[in-house]
């Protein structure tokens, strides 16, 4: 019986490894070192700024329709003004995470910075 059960264990997970996706962008990161205005070392430190960028990532990480890019976008709030920044795996996701970032309170503005990469 756990024989059974590791061995079908071992097949799902196998199976699963397959469907996840690989969230690479470690060119975008590259790209991103060399800009200075939204790297994430520009986040701003205020309590408001930190809430904003966590309630938009806890958004982002509940929604299922995202993919795992979409997921790690990098968010970087100051001041209220919110930016989005890296791949995603098209428009519509593009817009979603647009929109949760509105919908967040205390959001004054949203820079978009998302580039639609599609493998």
């Amino acid at each position: 019986m756990k024989i059974k059960l590791a061995a079908t264990l071992i097949v799902t997970l196998s199976a699963y490894a397959g469907w996840a996706q690989k969230a690479d962008n470690s060119a975008v990161n590259k790209r991103d070192k060399q800009a200075y205005e939204y790297t994430a070392d520009k986040q701003g430190d205020s309590k408001t700024d930190v809430e904003i960028t966590k309630k938009i990532r806890q958004a982002l990480i509940e929604d299922d329709s995202l993919s795992t890019y979409a997921k790690n976008i990098k968010i970087i709030t100051r001041g209220g003004e919110v930016t989005l920044k890296g791949p995603v795996r098209s428009s519509q996701e593009q817009n979603a995470l647009l929109q949760k970032a509105r919908d967040v309170a205390g959001v004054s503005g949203v820079n978009n910075q998302i580039d639609i990469v599609v493998k």
